[in-house]
């Protein structure tokens, strides 16, 4: 008998913890299958971002068409937060394309995606007017993936060009890098992509691993008790602030032109011309805003290495230069880091005119060497 009521007990100290724990196993659940993908965020990119699944193809979930107001990273849900209709079209890799035709091809970060961007204002949308060609995003990603992408050995782009915001560039990596990983994700990833069943799966279970209302309060609390802090000068918000204008060595600068280097020598064992523009830092370009006012030296000595090198460089930190300082536009969200409208445009219209200088050049060469011939 007293062994029957001890079970009894237990069995009800079972259920009152299950049903303690309950809410806590389904609510993720409910989060991903019944309530909008971003019910809890504040930005597409987090919406759709891959979180943990990482066998999917792409940075974000394949074949997605979304609307949404966002507010930049740097001061969400904040008096200081901008906000801005933005519109989302991913492909069925899942990279931030309205189509998967690639005639020139751009490898970068999260401003060649287009973060607080609508589609239409992308550098890949913006440039492929200018051109007449087909412009592919590949972003976020590194040239070590699109080396291990089984689909651009089978049909190259005529052009790469690679793209970086300044703080990022000392961490590109060197060709090689994780080369296996990048090929095993592109197998599973067309596995999944084959399947709108296993599709489905992985982007739910991706959803469930997000945990997007514990985050969300988590943040909120943050920033109630002010325990985040914030990068902010004359209602500007920074990434890095000073940080990001520090003094590199000669050894650094030329490290990072040997990556590049490696770049190009890889790209052109597959026969395609690389060209490298970097991204001015926020810091950069509104140098005057911070405390030291100091200038930053890194890009004007990058570019001067490389071009030595005989590295296709698009130097865009000069028009911004002049856009912000002259004809006073801002080329950058008060609440974010990335790169605006206005400076995509202008770097757009820099890119362009280097690609078609660059394919003149390339077809008078063939040419010349057709006359010779003959």
């Amino acid at each position: 008998m007293a062994q029957e009521t001890k079970n009894n007990e237990v069995k009800r100290l079972f259920k009152k913890l299950l049903l303690l724990v309950l809410p806590f196993v389904l609510w993720p659940i409910i989060e991903a299958v019944v309530l909008p993908m971003n019910f809890f965020t504040f930005r597409i990119w987090e919406t759709i971002s891959v979180n943990s699944v990482r066998l999917m193809s792409g940075p974000f979930y394949p074949k997605m068409h979304l609307h949404m107001e966002e507010e930049g990273e740097l001061a969400p849900r904040t008096p200081y937060a901008e906000k801005k209709q933005v519109e989302w079209y991913t492909d069925p890799y899942g990279y931030r394309n309205r189509d998967t035709k690639a005639e020139v091809l751009l490898i970068g970060d999260s401003n060649i995606t287009g973060a607080k961007l609508s589609q239409e204002e992308t550098l890949a949308e913006v440039l492929e007017k200018q051109l007449g060609k087909e412009v592919y995003s590949f972003a976020p990603a590194t040239v070590n993936r699109f080396l291990g992408t089984k689909r651009f050995e089978e049909n190259p782009p005529e052009m790469v060009v690679v793209s970086s915001i300044e703080r990022r560039i000392p961490e590109l990596p060197a060709v090689g890098a994780t080369g296996i990983g990048n090929k095993l994700r592109d197998r599973t990833g067309a596995m999944i992509n084959s399947s709108k069943v296993l599709t489905w799966l992985a982007v739910t279970a991706d959803r469930i691993s997000k945990l997007a209302f514990y985050h969300r309060t988590l943040a909120n609390i943050e920033r109630k008790f002010g325990r985040k802090e914030y990068i902010n000068y004359q209602n500007e918000f920074f990434m890095e602030g000073e940080y990001a204008n520090r003094t590199f060595a000669d050894e650094e600068i030329k490290q990072i032109a040997n990556v590049l280097e490696g770049y190009k020598h890889a790209l052109a064992k597959r026969g395609i011309p690389f060209v490298f523009m970097p991204i001015p830092n926020k810091e950069n370009i509104y140098h005057q805003l911070l405390p030291s006012a100091q200038k930053p030296d890194f890009l004007p000595r990058l570019v001067t290495e490389l071009r030595q090198r005989n590295i296709q460089v698009v130097d865009i930190q000069e028009t911004f230069e002049h856009l912000y300082l002259n004809e006073k536009k801002k080329l950058y969200p008060a609440d974010d880091g990335h790169w605006n409208n206005t400076a995509v445009a202008a770097a757009a219209q820099l890119l362009a005119q280097h690609l078609r200088q660059t394919a003149d050049s390339t077809e008078n060469n063939t040419r010349h060497l057709v006359k010779k011939l003959e």
